[in-house]
Parts: C-alpha cells; sequence; structure tokens
C-alpha cells in the first residue's frame, strides 16, 4: 500500500465516516471512474480507479480499518469550512455552476448547487 495516499481522501469522506457512508462514497466513485462505463477510457482512469480499489479495500474492513488508523495517527479534524468548487460542462467558464460541498456530523459528503 502507497504510503503517502490519504484512504479518506481519495473516497472524499472524513476519518470519522461510518462504513455505509464509506460504501455509497466508493459505489458513486467507482460508477464514475470504472474503465467499463467510460467511452475511451484511459489510463489516468484506470489508475484513480485502482487507488479507489485499494482505499475501500482497506477501510471497509474494521482491523484493517484501525491498523490503517494507528498507522497513520489520523487526528480529530478541525472544523472544515464550506468549499465553493466550480463545474464545467467542459464548454466554457462562462456556463460554470457554482456548488458547495460540506461534511456532515457522520461524515458523509453533501453537495448543494
Amino acid at each position: 500500500m502507497d504510503n503517502a495516499m490519504d484512504l479518506y481522501a481519495e473516497l472524499g469522506v472524513t476519518p470519522q465516516a461510518e462504513p455505509e457512508v464509506i460504501r455509497a462514497a466508493f459505489r458513486a466513485l467507482a460508477q464514475r471512474y470504472h474503465p467499463d462505463r467510460q467511452l475511451g477510457a484511459s489510463a489516468l482512469m484506470a489508475a484513480k480507479m485502482a487507488r479507489l480499489n485499494q482505499a475501500y479495500a482497506v477501510l471497509c474492513q474494521p482491523e484493517r480499518r484501525r491498523a490503517y488508523d494507528v498507522s497513520c495517527r489520523v487526528p480529530r479534524p478541525r472544523p472544515v469550512s464550506p468549499v465553493v468548487h466550480i463545474t464545467t460542462s467542459g464548454a466554457s467558464l462562462q456556463n460554470a455552476q457554482p456548488f458547495l460541498t460540506t461534511y456532515d456530523q457522520r461524515g458523509r459528503l453533501h453537495a448543494f448547487v
């Protein structure tokens, strides 16, 4: 396992996220990045999917997750301020729509348009 990779960040969840939140995040990202679902899938998508699989393999098993947390000494998260992102459909920045992402108490990621 790549020790430099933050498994929680790879799946977009907090270290306090519950198992069902981790599973839902993995499934959503897998649908987005799986090479079989993309036309002309690149090596970058295959690498991203491999990292997602690796992160989920560790975080879905309680024993491996505890060992990972201890090895990384994951600190308690500070309160996170909302982040505003700009999404584009590939056309231009004129048609960009801002959206806001936040985490709730259970570690679930929420996006608001």
